[in-house]
């Protein structure tokens, strides 16, 4: 007998459709590192990492369909909402680009695991939103800053700008679709958990927040 799932809410649809921008996003960005990456094993890690955000994307597709949904047209409510943080912060080199995925990647995925618990939604993924390029950056840059203090501060700089904007975008995400954090004291505590997490993992690569 095939089994009838129940019709999502709007405020779940409207999530869902946030997490499936946030995957499409993130597979975009690996894949762009991924070509500008320094070497082979860097490339192959990069592509891999794009690889497990597009499927998460089909196993959400998969989960709409069930239940009526149109992924595509739900995900694109989110469309282009990473643009004008892209045109106001182009890296200049690979270390550059790495850290903005991380910090980028990071607030998002903290936003998107807290957006989760919110709906009861994806639980079973939901440790493993950022696809594993912070580990992989910090196994890679952490050793890197600890010696150079010059990129370390050069970094932070970095980080801090790109930090303000995607924090920034956060913020006005959870208040611009605010089904996402079902009311306002729930927006500012997500915010709040957001920004600490963000402080966590600057110090894992030995940058200031």
């Amino acid at each position: 007998m095939q089994r009838v799932y129940e019709t999502p809410s709007h405020a779940t649809s409207e999530a869902l459709g946030f997490f499936a921008y946030g995957a499409l996003a993130a597979m975009t960005r690996l894949a762009k590192d991924g070509d500008q990456a320094p070497t082979i094993d860097a490339h192959i890690a990069h592509m891999e990492m794009a690889d497990r955000a597009f499927q998460f994307f089909t196993q959400m597709g998969v989960w709409a369909r069930h239940r009526g949904l149109d992924l595509a047209e739900l995900a694109d409510e989110y469309s282009g909402m990473f643009d004008d943080i892209d045109m106001r912060t182009r890296p200049s080199q690979w270390w550059e680009r790495s850290v903005k995925t991380y910090v980028t990647l990071g607030i998002l995925s903290d936003l998107m695991r807290e957006v989760a618990v919110c709906h009861k939604l994806f639980d079973e993924v939901s440790e493993s939103w950022d696809l594993g390029q912070g580990a992989w950056v910090e196994e890679h840059l952490a050793p890197l800053t600890a010696q150079d203090g010059q990129l370390a501060a050069r970094l932070s700089l970095w980080a801090r700008r790109v930090a303000g904007e995607v924090l920034g975008l956060a913020r006005a995400t959870l208040f611009t679709h605010p089904n996402l954090a079902k009311d306002g004291d729930t927006a500012d505590a997500i915010s709040a958990e957001v920004t600490r997490r963000h402080g966590e993992r600057m110090e894992r690569i030995n940058l200031k927040p």
